[in-house]
């Protein structure tokens, strides 16, 4: 289905190679170790920024589908521990493999618009690197619940660069309205965040990054795709609901972890650490 005045999200792709990242759009500069989680996405040729993405744990990285469908783990790494994004920065980790939610379908609204990586060596947790909890699995967000965007996009369309983390308080919209306001009937698995008058939330750089609910370090949506230009009103942005892909998440971190490294596998969900399920005893 054809989205008229879809942002054109870089892919990854050589086409994209000059393109600069800046912050939300009406966002504040992010404090010192307040997204812990928070991580960039960036190609590894070059060190640009390229898509936002958070911590699940030390060996694996949350994102969104079409920040890296394009891609191959050689061509990205991550720069994690900082605010602030740097070509040279000391704190990266490569991507070992990418897993992609099967059933993505960006001709059907990005639908399961998520992505995992997962990393070829551990990093180290500090006051500054931090995994994200997720939310219970099918757990609602209530409308009109406030939720706060962290990333590192454009502070609008065709906007000037900005390489500090920048956040941004935002309204969650029901899925009635959601589809009301974009005229076109959204999927279940999708949110919709903004603020009704416009004017402040994602833009171009911000894909994969997390939008958590206010005050909390729960993370309830992955930014996926929201209407030109940025921010644009009447149409708030729309986000990959995490909470129906916490059952995909443990399953494929579960199958897909080393199992010399136990760590790799705990994911903090609700108020549990959840981790491998043991193998049954043999007899």
């Amino acid at each position: 289905m054809h989205l008229p005045g879809l942002i054109v999200m870089c892919l990854l792709a050589a086409s994209c190679a000059d393109q600069q990242d800046g912050k939300i759009v009406n966002g504040t500069v992010a404090a010192k170790g307040e997204f812990p989680y928070a991580v960039s996405l960036r190609r590894a040729k070059t060190g640009h920024h390229s898509c936002g993405a958070t911590l699940l744990n030390a060996g694996w990285v949350l994102t969104a589908a079409h920040c890296v469908r394009s891609a191959t783990p050689e061509q990205l790494n991550v720069q994690y521990g900082s605010n602030t994004i740097e070509r040279n920065a000391s704190q990266l980790a490569w991507v070992a493999a990418i897993y992609v939610h099967p059933g993505y379908e960006p001709h059907d609204k990005y639908i399961h618009d998520i992505a995992l990586l997962r990393l070829r060596q551990s990093v180290t947790f500090g006051g500054s690197v931090q995994p994200v909890r997720l939310p219970d699995p099918q757990q609602q967000t209530l409308d009109n619940s406030s939720a706060v965007l962290a990333g590192w996009g454009l502070n609008a369309t065709g906007g000037v660069v900005q390489q500090q983390l920048q956040k941004v308080q935002l309204q969650v919209f029901s899925d009635e309205e959601c589809s009301r306001r974009h005229q076109m009937q959204l999927h279940s698995s999708q949110l919709c965040a903004g603020v009704p008058e416009g004017g402040r939330g994602q833009c171009s750089g911000d894909s994969g990054g997390p939008l958590l609910l206010a005050g909390t370090d729960t993370q309830i949506g992955i930014v996926s795709w929201s209407i030109k230009p940025c921010t644009r009103p009447p149409y708030p942005g729309v986000f990959t609901e995490l909470s129906a892909y916490v059952d995909w998440i443990v399953q494929t971190v579960a199958a897909a972890s080393p199992a010399a490294d136990p760590l790799a596998t705990q994911l903090w969900i609700g108020q549990l650490i959840v981790a491998r399920v043991p193998p049954p005893l043999q007899t």
